[in-house]
């Protein structure tokens, strides 16, 4: 009988151990399944950040392509127009702005008086007396040129 008894506790441990390895099993299995989809999305993310640091680059250098000769020429521009403020600013620095000033003034001051003494001299004139010493003349010419016309 303790034989027996001893198998069947065998037998129980037996079915223990089966059921606590089937267990065991089934929680590695599930362990592993979702180790794998883990895997997976990591390998998917992994593709991903590949592809957007692969189009990155490309952006990159595209845009480097296309913006170094324009920054190129800008930097000549502004090399160019460096030197031709250096030139405007020594010659600024020798022109004498007090004597230009003075000879724009003088000239405002000879323009001036010109025009002031030209219209003095329009407003001397005489309109309506040089009217009708033009209406006279006309008047004096006029028979001599009906004279002259009747011989044509």
């Amino acid at each position: 009988m303790e034989n027996n008894q001893n198998m069947e506790d065998n037998v129980f441990e037996s079915a223990m151990k089966d059921e606590t390895f089937r267990a065991l099993m089934t929680k590695i299995e599930s362990s592993n399944a979702g180790q794998e989809k883990y895997a997976k999305k990591q390998y998917r993310m992994s593709q991903i950040t590949a592809a957007a640091s692969v189009i990155m680059l490309a952006a990159v250098l595209y845009t480097c392509s296309v913006m170094i000769p324009k920054i190129n020429v800008t930097y000549q521009n502004m090399q160019l127009i460096m030197e031709d403020m250096k030139v405007v600013t020594s010659e600024l620095a020798e022109a004498d702005i007090e004597q230009m000033i003075s000879n724009v003034d003088e000239l405002v001051t000879s323009s001036q008086k010109n025009i002031n003494s030209a219209m003095e001299k329009l407003d001397a004139i005489d309109i309506d007396g040089l009217n009708t010493a033009i209406k006279n003349l006309s008047d004096a010419v006029e028979p001599f040129a009906n004279f002259f016309n009747r011989f044509r």
